[in-house]
């Protein structure tokens, strides 16, 4: 593949779905060490859900609503969820924010640890409450938790896996949300026929068990990042973790690793010679990678996941299904196995194109499902329709934006900045969230605007315009070291060359 100043950056020639799998087996320690990393993403998941579904246990409205007296029976407050929301998010940008700094200064070990121990905190807040406001302290220690878990999780699983693997196992972080999810809806569903408040306190407590399922498979899976340690000059220590995950291969030289991952680091380092700092993510070649880093996280929350995502249950309900937990099954077990396949793609078909074909093809499922906002209102066929072109959209999201979206984070900047890249597109993925949590109740509940599937129309222009800006900026990083991809920057290569 040549540059456009007519140098030339040798690319891994496409490999077969047998290669894949040989890869996969060949490099299976650092597979394992990554899947250790990545499950910590199943209690984002899992409480993600949570904060959706547990709103609508009476146990919970008893506990944190009020007594309306007229109609003599207990309600929750929209305010008090608004709050919830807000406390969350904002809680999540600081998260993520400060991951970005505790991650360069005490490695990404720390950072994965202190998640486990936020999220253990929450929980046992949330199990104490008796008071909205006390919930909402609960939010906000979760809502850090988050913001340090997408802050690190894709850094610490980019840095420990080879690039002939790296896009498998950073598409697992997806994989991982969604299974939470999914486990989330389960357990509510069971706990929802227990009688008292043990009906909604049962599946909060059972996030400690997660917690610790992931703990144990990290102590047992994960060292620290070898790019980290060696960034400090831990040499012995670096070269220690390469052989927990990486001895075994046939041919591969511990001592060329490290030497090849100092050349990275220094090279970088003469390119700037600046203090690593959130300002220097918006400097030189690096600018355009921290904006390519955020590009997939603005994509899916304006790309339409807020809509036909988090309202997917709400089409199914029009489409003439009442049973709350079979919509939530259906809706998630879709999203399974979207991500599911993504995996199987994102070595083969690379993440540009999976990207690209994903985004343009919910484009049209976007446009009818406006069209119908207008079309048939009242009757069954339009909400089987709304249903059928949201499940569609639903799919193509998770094969590309909600599985490649969160790949290309993870490696697309350059090493010594990758914390402090990732932090800021996570800040930004949480602010874009935020923003959609407060608006879409507003764009589709009959007392406020009343769109309903007409707030398509909200989404379907920025995603015709986001895809054609990535169609013309989202390089392809597939087989691609991290060296290779800093020299294609600093070439300033076009996206459709690299």
């Amino acid at each position: 593949m040549s540059t456009k100043d007519g140098n030339t950056i040798e690319v891994s020639a496409p490999t077969t779905w047998a290669q894949h799998m040989k890869e996969l087996k060949t490099y299976s320690r650092a597979a394992l060490a990554a899947l250790g990393c990545s499950s910590i993403a199943v209690l984002v998941g899992y409480d993600m859900m949570i904060i959706g579904s547990i709103i609508a246990n009476k146990e919970f409205i008893k506990a944190f609503g009020v007594h309306d007296s007229g109609a003599n029976a207990w309600t929750l407050p929209a305010d008090r969820q608004l709050v919830w929301t807000i406390c969350q998010f904002c809680a999540a940008i600081l998260g993520a924010v400060t991951v970005g700094q505790v991650s360069d200064m005490f490695g990404r070990r720390v950072c994965f640890i202190t998640t486990i121990l936020l999220t253990t905190i929450g929980t046992v807040v949330e199990l104490v409450s008796n008071h909205w406001g006390l919930w909402a302290f609960a939010k906000i220690i979760f809502g850090i938790a988050m913001g340090f878990m997408q802050g690190n999780t894709q850094v610490y699983v980019s840095e420990i896996t080879p690039p002939q693997i790296r896009g498998f196992m950073l598409s697992l972080f997806q994989l991982w949300i969604v299974f939470g999810s999914f486990l989330s809806a389960c357990v509510l569903e069971g706990t929802s026929k227990v009688d008292g408040p043990w009906s909604w306190k049962a599946a909060v407590i059972s996030q400690l068990g997660l917690a610790a399922m992931c703990l144990a498979l990290f102590l047992l899976l994960t060292p620290e990042s070898p790019y980290w340690l060696t960034s400090k000059g831990r040499l012995d220590k670096a070269k220690a973790a390469l052989s927990r995950i990486r001895s075994g291969e046939h041919g591969y030289d511990i001592d060329s690793e490290v030497r090849s991952i100092q050349a990275t680091l220094e090279a970088e380092k003469e390119v700037s010679s600046e203090a690593v700092s959130y300002l220097e993510c918006f400097k030189g070649t690096d600018r355009r990678r921290t904006l390519l880093a955020c590009l997939p996280m603005v994509m899916q929350q304006f790309g339409g996941f807020p809509l036909c995502g988090n309202y997917l249950a709400y089409f199914l309900t029009l489409s003439g299904l009442e049973n709350a937990f079979l919509i939530t099954v259906i809706s998630l077990l879709l999203a399974i196995l979207a991500v599911a396949v993504s995996f199987a793609l994102i070595e083969h078909v690379g993440r540009r194109k999976q990207l690209l074909f994903g985004v343009f093809s919910m484009i049209p499922c976007l446009l009818a499902i406006t069209v119908l906002g207008w079309v048939g209102r009242g009757t069954v066929a339009r909400g089987q329709a709304l249903a059928a072109f949201s499940i569609i959209w639903s799919v193509f999201y998770y094969l590309s934006l909600g599985a490649v979206g969160w790949t290309i984070v993870g490696e697309i900047s350059s090493s010594r900045l990758r914390a402090k890249t990732n932090s800021i597109a996570t800040a930004v993925n949480a602010i874009c969230n935020m923003g959609w949590a407060i608006a879409i109740p507003y764009l589709i509940n009959t007392e406020e605007a009343n769109l309903g599937p007409k707030a398509g129309v909200v989404f379907l222009g920025p995603a015709i315009i986001l895809g054609a800006i990535a169609f013309f900026v989202v390089p392809e990083t597939k087989g691609k070291n991290f060296a290779e991809l800093d020299e294609l920057f600093q070439l300033r290569t076009p996206a459709r060359k690299f």
